[in-house]
């Protein structure tokens, strides 16, 4: 059995207070640990030194001994690097990530400085060969212009499609891993099904979506299996502001699917955790088969009616927001309500909204 995970960042507490990783972790690495083979997204890298990405203002780190613990607790074989954080600490970042994966024997690719860091890693799980590329779309703001010490793959769909046919006569099984997609939808976009359909079409039997942090529908292209987004395992809540204060992501980014692909019969069994206010995941009912027919009909309004289109975007940039506002992780409901000043913060949300 394969386990296919979407974004995992060990940051903020989870690097801050790692004595309890052991109990945040306890309902879903029993079922990682049934896997014989777990795919992910590492979303940061670790910090050794003050290096950062000049780009960015403000960064996502993790630390390397909570790292390098985790990630055997939670069964972790093999990691895309592809992604938008992955050069927060700089090259000595970089580096030190790809130290402490090569040291625990984790297969990754996608980042690097290296032109082999790139290339496609083949593994073996349950007598299979399994090729696995990783790619970062540039809508994902990496901001690594100008860094000539960083090569990142970067995704062109006929480049990647390419690559997946070349790859495909080595290997039992194909898996394509993107960071794409818009933050915080649970639709994708017209693009990247066309994108995905085009991957398919070249013998990518698995795509591994992630970036937006919330979960997206899925798709079956003949024997091929599409993910848009599998949302993300973890990310540690963090501290930020003057005086610092702990935030973290919205709720809606807090349920994330463990995609298990059960090699001897073909099948996918999914999981959904839901990660509560201090990092501790649990395992919860959500039957999401169900959910993405939903979201596919909803995603066929939006392409035929703009009035189907702007209600989504109403919902999402506007609503879900308004909501997380006042009633986010880590936020106090009356405080907000009587702080008159960031009033205007949801004017403007609605301003952005466009059908």
């Amino acid at each position: 059995m394969l386990i296919f995970l979407g974004d995992l960042a060990f940051t903020g507490l989870l690097s801050l207070d790692p004595q309890r990783n052991t109990s945040r972790f306890e309902a879903v690495a029993p079922v990682l640990r049934q896997a014989s083979m777990v795919f992910a997204n590492l979303e940061v890298p670790v910090k050794v030194d003050e290096s950062r990405n000049p780009n960015k203002s403000f960064i996502h780190h993790a630390l390397p001994e909570p790292t390098a613990s985790l990630l055997p607790m939670l069964n972790i074989g093999c990691v895309s690097l592809a992604n938008n954080h992955i050069y927060d600490c700089g090259l000595t970042g970089l580096q030190a990530t790809l130290a402490l994966l090569d040291e625990a024997g984790i297969a990754h690719t996608g980042a690097g400085w290296l032109p082999h860091h790139l290339e496609p890693v083949v593994v073996e799980a349950d007598g299979l060969r399994i090729a696995f590329l990783a790619f970062v779309s540039p809508s994902t703001k990496p901001r690594t212009e100008g860094l000539p010490t960083l090569l990142l793959n970067y995704f062109d769909p006929e480049s990647v499609a390419n690559q997946v046919a070349a790859v495909r006569s080595v290997a039992d099984l194909v898996v394509v891993s993107i960071h794409w997609g818009r933050d915080y939808s649970s639709y994708p976009t017209t693009d990247q099904v066309v994108a995905a359909r085009r991957l398919t079409d070249a013998g990518a039997h698995i795509i591994m979506g992630h970036h937006p942090h919330t979960l997206q529908p899925f798709q079956q292209q003949g024997r091929a299996t599409i993910f848009y987004s599998l949302g993300g395992l973890t990310f540690g809540d963090f501290y930020q502001g003057n005086p610092p204060r702990l935030r973290a992501l919205f709720r809606k980014t807090k349920t994330g699917l463990m995609a298990a692909y059960h090699t001897d019969t073909q099948q996918w069994r999914f999981t959904a955790t839901r990660e509560l206010q201090g990092n501790r995941l649990k395992l919860i009912s959500f039957d999401y088969r169900a959910w993405s027919a939903r979201r596919w009909r909803w995603f066929s309004f939006a392409q035929r009616w703009p009035v189907a289109a702007l209600a989504i975007n109403l919902r999402e940039q506007v609503l879900d927001r308004v909501v997380e506002y006042f009633f986010g992780y880590y936020q106090h409901p009356l405080k907000r309500l009587f702080q008159w000043r960031n009033v205007s913060k949801i004017k403007k949300l609605f301003r952005k909204v466009n059908p």
